[in-house]
């Protein structure tokens, strides 16, 4: 299965018709840069020269082309159409045709209304205006953006530029769950309209496995997906291959938990962007390429003086959501919140688990690498639901599906021996609702354990588990929250069995540290359709109470701590 490639080449002064003609044979429309791949990084006031020798080459190539007597198709991304540089763009391709036109920074409906005129004004055609999405504001608004542009049948995504633009760090990539649910919400609209999504570059061009899977998943998908951007040549002939990969794609993602600030990170990022940067937008390092984006990004982490908080969110899937795009979690929606309040800097650490008996241990593990702030422990109905049934259901170390009884007042109890998110199951959930009679049996699986005392020997361990992570706090001068737990409704029994653990931690937690999480549906949906996971407005509803109680009771000082002076006095880094 084949896809579109759409390939940025190099070029220069010594750029020949054949170096175009080998691009050419991978059936890749030939792109050109005028936009961020032509930039010095270091010297932005050079720029401007770079880009007027780019066009100079351009222009010499383009009739090169154009003489050559073979289709070939040329693309261009033009500068951004508010720049002096856009004006300069169209002066010098006047007259020009093109297969493709990328238009980047589009943010609204005007943007390509005010674009549209000036191509038609410079008497510049094209078959494709591809308009690149690249901000939170382009995506708010970019339902609208194409309905006011029936004439659009691709749009692209520039995922460096939009993780830029949220303030996400480190990046999240390809290989990251969270950049897929940004490409899900796009293609949501895009499929009410006919449109296609052409793929952000793959920046590891080293990794052709990984490239072979996803171009695969992209071709099995051509009802959304158009094509590839590509930085290679090998990365376009692999897009034109017929042969199919073996691997499935989605096995090669990572869910990102680790989404802490890391300095040091950032410090080695900007060393290897410098030490190997040919005054280009990209730099080639160890076959992978570095973005200008994330070079920015990562000096702006470094030159941030702000003080800094970390907080520490301990729970399951809730704060890595699957169907919930990164900047609207609310974790996220509460750094925003905080650090508008505090003028500081608020670093969120997540920590997942599944069962009772190795969560201290995670939390001890990243005390000790990090002074913590605040730990908010999420109080989750899942490993409390799973030891109440009495029929219980699990993928043990092989890979096997298994059931075993749960019999915990007799030492057997599987659910604390198979942690679900240890074994990477938390994405393979089915969302769709089960039959009333499935649901019934589940019912008929929680009355049961109620009846043998699995209910009463749940919430008391879960309790115990609390209340030593109370005392850890408590001896290591750590702020706690301690966030009830959401109500479930996948079946019948599910909500009043949240409830009964909701009441069974309020009546015993210090109500200056508890926040209830447990809501009903009234005037707006708390549970998505399959009753399990939480809807956006949940999300809002948390970083609000989660805010409030910080506030209210001072939680976060607005001063760093003394690990973080120290760590940053440490840090060693050239002069910039």
């Amino acid at each position: 299965m084949q896809i579109q490639a759409y390939q940025f080449i190099k070029y220069d002064k010594n750029t020949s018709i054949e170096h175009v003609e080998k691009t050419f044979d991978t059936g890749a429309v030939i792109c050109f840069d005028f936009e961020d791949g032509i930039i010095n990084p270091f010297n932005m006031d050079t720029s401007a020269l770079l880009k007027k020798d780019a066009r100079e080459q351009f222009i010499r190539l383009y009739e090169l082309i154009y003489n050559y007597n073979k289709n070939i198709k040329v693309g261009i991304r033009l500068n951004y159409h508010k720049s002096i540089d856009f004006e300069k763009d169209l002066i010098k391709i006047k007259g020009k045709i093109f297969d493709s036109i990328f238009i980047p920074k589009i943010e609204q409906s005007k943007d390509i209304h005010s674009v549209l005129d000036k191509l038609k004004a410079y008497k510049i055609e094209y078959k494709n205006l591809i308009p690149i999405i690249e901000s939170k504001k382009g995506i708010e608004n970019f339902e609208h953006i194409i309905q006011s542009n029936p004439k659009l049948s691709k749009i692209a995504f520039g995922h460096c530029d939009y993780n830029l633009n949220i303030g996400s760090y480190p990046f999240f990539h390809q290989d990251s769950w969270e950049y897929w649910k940004w490409i899900k919400k796009l293609i949501s609209k895009c499929r009410k309209h006919g449109i296609h999504v052409i793929n952000s570059p793959y920046l590891n061009i080293d990794n052709e496995e990984f490239f072979q899977s996803m171009r695969h998943y992209i071709a099995a998908k051509k009802k959304y997906f158009f094509g590839q951007i590509t930085l290679s040549t090998r990365q376009s002939e692999i897009c034109k291959a017929i042969k199919t990969t073996e691997g499935n794609f989605k096995d090669c993602l990572e869910n990102k938990n680790n989404i802490s600030v890391d300095e040091k990170y950032a410090f080695a990022l900007v060393e290897e962007f410098e030490s190997n940067n040919k005054l280009k937008g990209l730099t080639k390092s160890n076959k992978r390429l570095i973005s200008l984006q994330e070079y920015i990004a990562s000096k702006k982490i470094i030159n941030d003086n702000r003080n800094m908080n970390d907080v520490c969110f301990v729970g399951g899937c809730f704060p890595v959501q699957h169907n919930i795009v990164y900047e609207d979690l609310f974790h996220q929606k509460l750094k925003r919140k905080i650090e508008a309040r505090y003028k500081n800097k608020l670093n969120v650490n997540i920590i997942r688990y599944g069962r009772f008996s190795t969560l201290l241990d995670k939390i001890r593990a990243i005390e000790n690498s990090k002074k913590i702030d605040l730990i908010v422990l999420h109080v989750r109905p899942d490993p409390y639901l799973r030891i109440i049934k009495i029929f219980y259901k699990y993928i043990n170390d092989k890979g096997r599906l298994k059931w075993s009884l749960n019999l915990p007042y007799f030492n057997l109890l599987n659910p604390e021996k198979y942690d679900v998110l240890d074994l990477s199951r938390i994405f393979q959930v089915n969302e769709q609702r089960k039959s009333l009679f499935h649901k019934f049996l589940i019912s008929c699986n929680y009355l049961l354990g109620i009846m043998i005392g699995n209910k009463r020997y749940a919430l008391k361990s879960y309790y115990m588990t609390t209340n030593k992570i109370i005392e850890f706090c408590d001896m290591n001068s750590i702020k706690y929250i301690i966030l009830g737990p959401n109500r479930r409704n996948n079946n019948r029994l599910e909500p009043s069995l949240c409830k009964d653990l909701d009441l069974y931690f309020s009546n015993r937690i210090d109500k200056q540290y508890y926040i209830c999480g447990f809501e009903n549906d009234n005037t707006q949906k708390m549970n998505q359709e399959n009753g399990i996971y939480a809807t956006q407005a949940y999300h809002n509803l948390i970083a609000e109470k989660l805010n409030e109680k910080i506030i209210d009771k001072k939680l976060l000082s607005p001063t760093s701590s003394i690990f973080h002076r120290e760590f940053r006095s440490n840090l060693k880094l050239k002069s910039y």
